[in-house]
């Protein structure tokens, strides 16, 4: 996985109020977080240290707004206001700012002193700041030459961050789970950035064993491009046998829960390492990013190494739908008629829709070998579902409302929102084949999201709970925003981690 490092890896920890700061080399600075103030004499209360009444004046803490000051015996410190009504998204939002901040004036090493907020526990504001801080501070740029002028400063990302908190040791464990969630997502940030001449098939398999050589009861096995087809998987290896690297099937299982063995949540990924969209093929603007078609599958592997990573005490079956879904003499031809490994025979009405093809026969493989009681597939599969909910939300079907709004709640408290859509009726009826069992797609152009959705329901066993997150617009955003980056966002590791372990806990 070194082939996934960046140029610098800063760290988040967790100091005292009381504990002495530790010494760094480079510049440095202080951040407060200031809640909007009525007065200049609340703000002079509110800091540690003496400022003119023109300071006084130009800082108000509004939220985002921001001052850097040079106290007379002390850091440099940077003022980042909070605004009036402080939340969850706001706080990440002033500590985005905060890094955003330093970062541009090649600061290394930063204090952020965790505020005060009535409706939050010192814990929370502690984890939310320390989340923030992993994922505010990332870039994707180990492509990047140094600046050819030496006077010139590289603008990197800092390489130490300290959140100063009065939490306590219990809380600071709760804070350590969720830098290693936090830490996952980049992981998943990195895989869905590098490019595609890198990241094939084979290199996430590579990945994915190297993940479970190091990480505890973790365990893979691999179904190669010949297995696929012996075992019936037709539609996956359809999809990838123009491919310079043939397609795969990874399959993580995690066993978290040695107690109930057969105790099984399973998490199926979609992973197209490029898609070029075969032989309807994408125009010009819309295949450039397709590097990143393989979210899915990052959002899982993501997750499943961060659950190892916490021992989280559930047993989760990972699995990595890998192609590419290249053109060429070898590529699916539109309206190959195609036999699932579930025994549908499908008419591939688009092979630019090719991500439900993988999905269907791993979700089919998955349920007769593991035989899981809940199945989530998270895959950047439809154009439909960004247009729909715009980059801000991922889309959420699912056959059981229970699971629906566990993964609402979960993407709540993550920020990573997932929003239920429907599958009705007419969505499944458009599928209705011809020639065939199912067609691939709809009838028409509208309700793609719905009828994709309503397609993969197909190859759902009856007494299976089953959510399916269309991840097409949070996975890839074409601006940053806060702390989610322009490029591969990482969407999908926290809100499953965090539906894991509230699964953990309400089985306890």
């Amino acid at each position: 996985m070194q082939r996934l490092q960046q140029k610098v890896l800063g760290k988040v920890k967790l100091l005292g109020l009381k504990d002495s700061l530790p010494t760094t080399t480079g510049k440095a600075a202080h951040v407060l977080f200031v809640p909007k103030t009525s007065s200049n004499e609340s703000l002079r209360t509110a800091l540690p240290f003496a400022v003119s009444e023109e300071v006084l004046n130009d800082f108000n803490g509004h939220a985002k707004e921001t001052l850097l000051l040079y106290p007379k015996d002390g850091q440099r410190t940077l003022l980042v206001g909070l605004g009036d009504k402080i939340d969850e998204v706001s706080l990440r939002d002033a500590t985005h700012e905060a890094l955003v901040n330093l970062k541009g004036r090649g600061v290394r090493h930063a204090f952020l002193r965790a505020p005060h907020i009535d409706n939050m526990t010192e814990q929370r504001v502690a984890e939310l700041m320390a989340q923030a801080s992993v994922l505010s501070n990332y870039e994707f740029n180990r492509h990047l030459s140094a600046p050819e002028d030496p006077t010139v400063d590289e603008k990197l990302p800092l390489r130490d961050i300290f959140v100063q908190t009065p939490a306590s040791d219990e809380d600071a464990c709760r804070v350590a789970e969720t830098l290693a969630v936090a830490e996952e997502t980049l992981f998943a940030r990195n895989l869905g950035n590098e490019r595609s001449d890198v990241v094939t098939p084979a290199f996430v398999e590579a990945v994915a064993i190297e993940s479970a050589k190091t990480l505890p009861n973790l365990r893979v096995t691999v179904l190669q491009d010949d297995e696929l087809r012996a075992k019936g998987l037709n539609m996956m290896a359809l999809v990838g046998q123009a491919g310079v690297c043939p397609p795969r099937l990874v399959l993580l299982e995690y066993d978290g829960n040695a107690t109930a063995p057969a105790d099984r949540i399973a998490l199926v990924g979609k992973g197209i390492t490029f898609d070029t969209g075969g032989l309807n093929l994408k125009p010009t603007g819309s295949m450039e990013d397709m590097h990143m078609d393989m979210c899915g599958s990052a959002a899982v592997l993501g997750a499943v190494r961060a659950a190892a990573k916490n021992g989280l005490r559930v047993n989760v079956i990972a699995a990595l739908a890998l192609a590419e879904n290249a053109i060429g003499s070898k590529a699916a031809k539109p309206h190959t008629i195609v036999k699932s490994l579930k025994g549908l025979t499908v008419e591939v009405n688009n092979t630019d829709a090719e991500g439900r093809l993988v999905l269907a026969d791993a979700l089919t493989y998955v349920q007769q070998q593991f035989k899981p009681h809940t199945v989530i597939d998270v895959a950047t599969l439809t154009g439909a579902c960004v247009v729909a909910l715009g980059e801000y939300s991922a889309g959420l079907f699912s056959n059981a409302d229970d699971l629906a709004t566990a993964l609402e709640v979960a993407g709540k408290s993550t920020h990573e929102r997932c929003w239920r859509l429907p599958i009705f009726a007419e969505h499944t009826a458009e599928l209705k084949g011809f020639q065939s069992d199912s067609r691939s797609t709809g009838a028409g152009r509208y309700g793609g999201a719905s009828t994709a959705a309503a397609f993969l329901q197909q190859f759902i066993e009856k007494d299976v709970k089953w959510a399916h997150l269309d991840i097409a617009g949070p996975a890839m955003y074409s601006a940053a925003r806060s702390f989610f980056p322009k490029g591969a966002t990482g969407f999908g590791v926290q809100v499953l981690h965090e539906y894991l372990k509230r699964t953990t806990v309400a089985s306890a």
